[in-house]
């Protein structure tokens, strides 16, 4: 709807104009005769068709703009759905690599962490929106491999202890090695926030 809104306020003088147009044109079609004389009432009178066209033509507009905004409302509703259930379904599709990158962020209790842009998990991650630039996206011109990830704030709900396989309750020291030896080669203590 903001975006709808922010789209109408673009067009703020014409809408200005527009507005000042109907009123004008609906206060000359309800303006009894007596009021304005009987020269003008005959005028009023015979260009009546003008006026009415007038008022149409600049309700429309309004009317046309309501359209837009609650079409785009439609569209921005449908699309976020849409996002919501893409990102349920590959949360779900995790492979195993995918899962350590994000029990990354649990094990080094950190929001943001640095990793390997190249790396193949890391890509898909990125692509499927579930990790984001912690500091806005790079240059075109920072060839850099390493970069400070986050995991986004849509895929934040998604992700949960069991789908990372680990359990909220505690964990037995015999799980917790297995965890730790299953992280991915490319992560190592030495990553840390920048």
């Amino acid at each position: 709807m903001a975006k709808g809104i922010s789209r109408f306020g673009k067009f703020a003088v014409l809408n200005w104009i527009m507005l000042w147009f109907v009123l004008i044109n609906a206060m000359i079609v309800m303006l009894p005769a007596e009021l304005v004389g009987p020269e003008a009432a005959s005028w009023i009178t015979r260009h009546n068709f003008f006026w009415y066209a007038s008022m149409v033509t600049g309700v429309s507009y309004f009317v046309s703009h309501l359209i837009i905004i609650l079409c785009s409302m439609c569209f921005e509703s449908v699309a976020t759905r849409s996002n919501a259930t893409c990102m349920q379904t590959m949360i779900r599709c995790l492979d195993f690599t995918e899962k350590a990158v994000l029990r990354e962020f649990v094990l080094q209790r950190r929001s943001v962490i640095n990793l390997p842009v190249n790396e193949p998990a890391v890509k898909n991650l990125l692509r499927a929106g579930i990790l984001t630039y912690a500091y806005g996206s790079p240059s075109s011109g920072d060839l850099s491999t390493m970069k400070a990830l986050m995991i986004s704030l849509d895929a934040r709900p998604y992700i949960t202890y069991k789908i990372l396989g680990l359990s909220k309750s505690g964990m037995s020291e015999e799980q917790i090695g297995q965890i730790l030896s299953e992280r991915p080669k490319f992560i190592g203590k030495n990553l840390s926030r920048t």
